[in-house]
């Protein structure tokens, strides 16, 4: 199972790993520049290259980039759409040199435009981003909660963003079990939900899964994340989708609200989860 937690790379990609490493995960995510906007930091070749040299070492799977959250694609003000099409192409070219295959980006918020003018404006930066993405490089559209005037909260609004951007290679998916319990999407009936992103989406693009619990209830339209087994999903639901065995191919990736220990702590909790389902 690949298993890890968000880490920031301020001092470094190297660095990153061996937190991770030192947290027992296997792979991480982490932001591509400062998560409100900032300039992206400086790439040093050594840095990398020794990064690259632990993750072999420690069998790393694939790591993942986070777009920061002020990039919006569907936003009512054009400097900041043009601005967020702009920041893309620096981030997936920053990626390719960096080794890393996929970058995590919240669909948008069409600020009251209406969801329909506001997945056109999605699209539209996304068919200008895609002509230049990098080979083996993909977007991972991000599943929302829906609050607010969120986009990309159900699998149809997802599935219509692939469709009409001719379902590039470009594109994937990640999950949020935190969002999907915001909008609506009960995971103690994984196998239903399962199946309804098999109707709706392409399976085999689904590549990220943000491991949460929730703060708040199912079909809340909520984003608040929760330590593991401590919100409304429960540590039942928790070990249903860390111990199934078609998810077991994805990177799961821990945001709860925590710091290094907490996150070694869930990473060995979620270890232990599938310890007693004989998973490991």
């Amino acid at each position: 199972m690949w298993l890890g937690a968000h880490v920031s790379i301020a001092k470094g990609f190297a660095n990153a790993v061996k937190m991770t490493i030192k947290m027992k995960g296997n792979t991480f995510q982490f932001f591509v520049r400062n998560p409100r906007g900032g300039k992206a930091r400086a790439l040093e070749a050594a840095d990398l290259l020794e990064a690259h040299a632990l993750m072999r070492e420690h069998h790393f799977g694939a790591v993942v980039a986070h777009a920061p959250y002020v990039y919006n694609l569907a936003s009512t003000k054009e400097q900041i759409r043009r601005f967020t099409v702009h920041a893309l192409k620096e981030d997936l070219q920053r990626l390719k040199l960096m080794g890393v295959p996929y970058l995590v980006v919240h669909v948008g918020t069409h600020g009251g435009q209406g969801e329909e003018q506001g997945l056109s404006l999605v699209v539209e930066g996304l068919k200008e981003v895609l002509v230049e993405i990098p080979a083996q490089t993909q977007i991972l559209l991000e599943g929302m909660a829906g609050a607010g005037t969120e986009l990309g909260y159900s699998f149809e609004q997802l599935a219509e963003i692939l469709r009409r951007c001719d379902d590039h290679p470009g594109l994937g998916f990640c999950l949020d079990s935190s969002h999907l319990t915001g909008a609506g999407y009960d995971l103690a009936a994984l196998a239903a939900v399962k199946q309804k992103i098999k109707q709706l989406l392409d399976w085999s693009r689904v590549k990220v899964w943000h491991l949460n619990d929730s703060r708040f209830p199912l079909g809340s339209r909520k984003d608040r994340h929760a330590k593991l087994g401590e919100g409304f999903l429960g540590l039942e639901t928790i070990r249903k989708i860390v111990c199934d065995r078609e998810l077991e191919r994805l990177l799961f990736l821990l945001e709860t609200p925590n710091d290094e220990a907490g996150y070694a702590a869930e990473i060995a909790l979620v270890k232990e989860l599938r310890k007693q389902a004989k998973m490991l």
